[in-house]
């Protein structure tokens, strides 16, 4: 029996309709002008922005960036942030998600706390005018592994009929090939939105140059990497650091790669017996930059590879240390994690706010 259907826009029931529901339903179209498509993707940057965790789970920083960033800014501002929902399968994407809108809410949005993020499956029963969903996986052999997971229909069609008014898929550069259903959907909003449906992100990381594909906006800074280290993430940011200190406002720093926390920082009834047996067993930091005149450390770089940082319990107690350390003598300390963005922006942020302090 066929179905009226007025809860979502006719496109995004279209789909579902087609894909699930043999068309049996009668999508009735909505009162009022569109702001825009109601079917949307937006694919990240070219690289492979999914980590798999050794505790279990997926993540993908840079789709919570970018959600955070460009797609509430550009999709969502005909809506109120009470009817704005962020989904994904991964529960453990939703937290990183949750974490990208609290760093918004500090700098420039309060009002992105009402923002509900959620996985799909808590998601069901439940509907927002916007639904934005981050599918996590990438072309790597282990985001492939993760394939039938995401895509599988039921979830498919949850996560896409929740939205009433507007759905926006974020999602890989490649906009998961190995897929079926997210494919279908890929293809179905590219059909219906030629031109208009598949938005390219902006959000990029200096940290893109350790894929072999990667935006040509990088192109340049890749062309002038520094080969000093054994590892590609600290050239790039030795030369990324260097590059800046030739700028203005930072002429009179200077910077020192693989510094000794012990030649550096002096004793202090603040640090516990761990810290100081962390420091005396050789502790370095990455890079500190330091006053030329006055030799004195103005900010600590840490570089903070995925794999032997986020993914590593052991190093996350030493990295704690280290937080601690630099607190207790008073010495700013920035991490720029690999799997991040806008390294730059936030490194003469950082110099900044040292300097006027």
């Amino acid at each position: 029996m066929l179905r009226e259907h007025y809860r979502c826009d006719p496109a995004i029931i279209d789909f579902c309709n087609k894909k699930f529901y043999d068309g049996q339903l009668i999508p009735v179209p909505p009162a009022g002008p569109r702001h825009h498509p109601a079917l949307v993707v937006v694919r990240t940057t070219a690289g492979n922005h999914m980590r798999a965790h050794s505790s279990g789970g997926r993540t993908n920083q840079r789709e919570a960036e970018v959600i955070a960033k460009e797609v509430l800014r550009d999709f969502c501002q005909d809506v109120r942030r009470e009817n704005i929902g962020v989904i994904s399968p991964y529960r453990r994407q939703v937290d990183k998600i949750t974490d990208a809108l609290l760093e918004r809410i500090q700098t420039d949005d309060a009002l992105i706390n009402d923002v509900q993020a959620d996985t799909v499956h808590k998601f069901q029963g439940r509907e927002k005018e916007v639904v934005i969903m981050s599918t996590v996986v990438d072309e790597t052999a282990e985001g492939h592994r993760g394939i039938q997971f995401v895509d599988d229909p039921n979830l498919v069609n949850v996560a896409v009929s929740r939205a009433t008014k507007r759905f926006v898929l974020v999602t890989n550069y490649d906009m998961v090939p190995q897929s079926r259903n997210l494919r279908d959907l890929v293809l179905f909003i590219r059909y219906s939105n030629p031109g208009e449906g598949v938005v390219e992100s902006t959000v990029v990381s200096v940290f893109d140059l350790l894929y072999r594909e990667y935006s040509a906006v990088l192109q340049p800074l890749a062309d002038r990497l520094k080969k000093d280290s054994a590892f590609a993430s600290e050239n790039i940011i030795h030369t990324v650091l260097s590059e800046i200190l030739t700028e203005a406002p930072f002429t009179d720093l200077a910077l020192a790669p693989q510094v000794l926390l012990k030649s550096l920082l002096r004793a202090t009834t603040a640090l516990t017996p761990e810290h100081i047996s962390y420091i005396n067993n050789g502790a370095t930091f990455d890079f500190v930059i330091y006053n030329r005149i006055t030799r004195q450390a103005v900010l600590a770089v840490e570089v903070d590879g995925f794999e032997f940082h986020e993914n590593n319990a052991v190093q996350r107690v030493r990295d704690a240390h280290k937080n601690a350390i630099c607190a207790a003598h008073g010495l700013p300390l920035i991490r720029l994690a690999t799997t991040g963005s806008r390294e730059e922006a936030r490194i003469r942020q950082a110099l900044s706010h040292a300097l006027d302090n």
